[in-house]
């Protein structure tokens, strides 16, 4: 089982036609791998960064019918450019979490995850707080070839960065998040600060 922490980062853009080339132009590196979601009509190209992370870059699958539900990570509603929109925090298990949690599957990955019934981020919809998932065994990134990525840091800003905080041990997440998550003082925000082959790069 992989240790808790950043499990991955959720870039969303309006299509992958045009979020490839723009994520690829800035990180140097082509995507290990793709996916589609048939349970939300979504797909998706992958970076591996490092120590079970992973980069998904995530938009509506043209091709998918309809789901039925509001798509996940906020999508139905997204506009505008290809931006980093949400994290995802790996945890050991999601019993006894407030929910909904769902348990899904794709090829040979099975998974658990929490995703608002109306498809928004958790806890205030600003993609701040993380969604929370547990892996059954198989993890995304270990079929994913390692480009010379790395995840240094990710920043929370939030206007009230010590509320913030205080939710994240209240819910006990705080012990999980590791080194490489900060919470800072500033407008509502994700900042990840990567390292690549041509140097420092910050979605």
């Amino acid at each position: 089982m992989r240790v808790p922490g950043v499990d991955h980062l959720v870039v969303a853009c309006g299509s992958l036609a045009e979020g490839v080339p723009w994520l690829v132009d800035r990180l140097g590196v082509e995507p290990a791998g793709r996916a589609r979601h048939d349970r939300f009509g979504t797909h998706n190209a992958l970076w591996n960064l490092d120590d079970g992370t992973y980069l998904e870059l995530i938009a509506v699958d043209p091709e998918a019918p309809s789901p039925g539900r509001p798509r996940w990570f906020a999508l139905d509603r997204f506009v505008g450019p290809p931006r980093l929109v949400h994290w995802v925090l790996r945890l050991p298990t999601l019993s006894g979490r407030p929910g909904p949690v769902l348990r899904l599957a794709r090829d040979d990955l099975a998974w658990s995850l929490t995703v608002p019934d109306d498809g928004s981020f958790p806890v205030d919809g600003s993609g701040v707080w993380p969604s929370l998932i547990a892996w059954d065994g198989g993890h995304p990134s270990s079929g994913l070839a390692d480009a010379g990525l790395a995840l240094s840091r990710l920043v929370l800003s939030s206007p009230d960065a010590g509320a913030l905080r205080a939710g994240l041990v209240q819910d006990g997440l705080v012990g999980h998040l590791g080194d490489r998550v900060t919470v800072t003082p500033g407008p509502v925000a994700l900042r990840a600060e990567l390292t690549t082959p041509g140097g420092p790069v910050t979605l």
